[in-house]
């Protein structure tokens, strides 16, 4: 069973979000979609302040730990930092309604 903080909804919208911004940086495809994913996952739990970082259910169920998923993390974390706004404009419009919890509304700030 997952942690109950990866089965909050606004933890994976944010996560999705993360993930959706990062598809925009062609120099991601090094990593696998996978590893991208749970990246994103962890920036979205530690920025939201759910959670300090991967756990060992995560772990677990992955295959990946926190030291390998590191690179991928920084590389996102580094892009959607420097990314020009109105690049993301659509996403920020999908991830702002309702239905996705508004998780747009949140400065990245990891």
């Amino acid at each position: 069973m997952l942690s109950p903080v990866y089965q909050d909804k606004e933890v994976f919208f944010y996560g999705q979000y993360i993930l959706e911004v990062s598809l925009l940086d062609a120099s991601l495809l090094q990593f696998k979609p996978s590893e991208l994913a749970a990246a994103s996952l962890i920036m979205a739990a530690t920025q939201l302040r759910k959670t300090s970082g991967w756990t060992e259910h995560m772990e677990k169920f992955t295959g990946y730990s926190k030291t390998e998923l590191k690179k991928p993390a920084d590389e996102v974390k580094s892009f959607a930092l420097e990314i020009n706004p109105k690049f993301i404009s659509t996403l920020r419009y999908k991830f702002s309604k309702a239905e996705y919890m508004k998780v747009a509304n949140h400065t990245f700030s990891f």
